[in-house]
């Protein structure tokens, strides 16, 4: 196994093909690898939707896209994008996922040495293996940084940061002034919806807050295009005018400055809470069926409301009926953590 501090390292591969919360709490990683090798050339592999989320991390230099489900579809997919990558000459691949194609597309792509996790007989395509197993639960960006193991390499640093663009400012400011969206620092913003229904604000909760906040700025709502219907049913019962839900209005880059110049936030466990730690939004994040330890915002302006059932965290599988963990969430509860976050 070679000494990585005897390597002559140039151009470095990051493989990151999971969703925009794991890009966004791959940060940290990054920052220790730039921290690492400052003159080198950092690029991250990401798939299409979150390509404009990894050119927002301040340690990465470019970002190249895998399209694993059309371009670079199947064996032959992987093969294309190999040989995509051997024309950039990379000397080093960092693997973060737990899945073998990152580390095959690597070998494949004549990368010299590679740098991942031994999950599903990774170790086969690598120089350096981890091992996937995580010493208890913490916080997901510092199980990222397990990865980095074998070189002992490691950081105390555990915030996240996203660097809009003056290109995505520009963009944002173009549509804000179409959309007559609210100055900055004069609007809250409500993230209701995660990736699966028990993470979904209650909608008692989520009118109630609405109706609270509305009382003091705009309010807007936001999530992806595929929850638009839903966000206009909540606004229209909310009395929020149809402007206020921005569900794929704007592109993730203008999110983040969106985000940036809010007063504060109210979201569940999903990726635009992450962006919002990102961007140092004030932050309130409401948990029920996940673990707010592994998922939570860490900022010092952030909250976190969870009951802490002993029946969660279930990760959405649990077999209960009312999804107590969220139902039983009060609006007193989220409103103090809400001013405490606005206090700072």
């Amino acid at each position: 196994m070679p000494d990585i501090n005897k390597l002559n390292i140039k151009k470095i591969l990051i493989i990151d093909l999971a969703f925009i919360g794991d890009v966004i709490l791959a940060g940290p990683l990054t920052r220790t690898v730039r921290q690492r090798w400052p003159q080198a050339e950092i690029s991250m592999l990401t798939v299409p939707l979150t390509k404009p989320v990894a050119e927002m991390l301040p340690a990465i230099d470019k970002a190249i896209v895998y399209d694993k489900k059309g371009l670079h579809q199947g064996l032959g997919g992987m093969w294309k994008m190999a040989q995509e990558l051997r024309q950039e000459k990379f000397d080093l691949a960092i693997c973060m996922n737990f899945a073998l194609r990152g580390a095959a597309v690597a070998r494949l792509a004549g990368i010299p040495y590679r740098l991942g996790y031994d999950a599903q007989h990774a170790g086969w395509f690598l120089t350096w293996a981890a091992s996937h197993m995580r010493e208890g639960i913490k916080y997901e960006a510092k199980n990222h940084l397990e990865v980095l193991k074998p070189w002992g390499l490691t950081t105390e640093d555990y915030s996240l940061a996203l660097a809009p663009s003056q290109e995505n400012i520009a963009s944002f400011e173009v549509k804000a002034q179409e959309l007559s969206l609210a100055d900055k620092g004069e609007y809250f913003v409500i993230c209701p919806m995660g990736s699966y229904e028990r993470k979904n604000l209650p909608l008692p909760l989520a009118l109630q807050l609405i109706r609270k906040l509305e009382a003091e700025k705009p309010v807007y709502l936001i999530g992806g295009p595929g929850e638009k219907t839903v966000l206009e049913v909540m606004a229209k019962a909310g009395r929020l005018p149809a402007g206020r839900v921005l569900a794929g209005t704007l592109n993730l880059p203008e999110l983040a400055v969106f985000l940036q110049r809010a007063r504060a936030m109210i979201s569940v466990d999903t990726g635009p809470m992450h962006m919002a730690q990102a961007v140092q939004c004030p932050t309130v994040a409401v948990f029920g069926p996940t673990d707010p330890v592994v998922w939570g915002p860490c900022n010092s302006n952030s909250q976190v409301v969870y009951r802490g059932e002993e029946c969660s965290p279930c990760w959405g599988k649990g077999e209960c009926s009312n999804n107590r963990c969220m139902e039983l969430i009060k609006l007193e509860q989220v409103w103090q953590a809400l001013e405490k976050v606005m206090a700072q």
